[in-house]
């Protein structure tokens, strides 16, 4: 499930799901020019993370300019991707958008685009071990179990 679909649904009925969506759809903008062409180890992703990160602030700013979003927007939009580049919520909209990445990742697309099959069984694991923590609001805390379960079936199925 992609981060704006996520956010859409554990981000229901709120007044500020625009900003929410759109900071979903931007949050990885920072990886732009980042990551090589091709798949990564699970090692190589980690060591370029806090690069990527740092890319995001600079790079969403420009966006959200080109678009013509009020500067109010920006400053909110932005620091829903810091939150998402932190793993780490403080505020309730923070935890909608940084719930949604984390279970956005729990996808077997998700995996097969980013990872070489030799980090599929690590992914698997780190995904188990840390986002159960990670994961904050009621409705993610609900969808996390099935997610995690399916996800391990399929790459079960592929690794076959």
């Amino acid at each position: 499930m992609s981060v704006p679909k996520t956010v859409k649904i554990l981000g229901d009925k709120r007044n500020d799901l625009h900003l929410l969506i759109m900071a979903a759809y931007i949050h990885d903008i920072g990886w732009s020019g980042v990551a090589p062409k091709g798949k990564l180890n699970l090692k190589k992703m980690l060591q370029l993370e806090l690069k990527a990160n740092l890319n995001s602030v600079k790079l969403a700013r420009e966006v959200l300019e080109k678009l013509n979003f009020p500067q109010l927007e920006i400053a909110i939009i932005h620091r829903l991707v810091l939150a998402a580049d932190k793993h780490k919520a403080d505020k309730d909209d923070e935890a909608i958008v940084v719930d949604a990445d984390n279970l956005s990742k729990l996808c077997v697309e998700h995996i097969q685009e980013k990872y070489q099959p030799q980090s599929f069984k690590k992914m698997i694991n780190l995904l188990e071990n840390e986002l159960a923590y990670r994961i904050t609001t009621p409705k993610g805390r609900e969808l996390f179990p099935k997610l995690l379960a399916d996800l391990k079936i399929q790459i079960s199925n592929k690794l076959k």
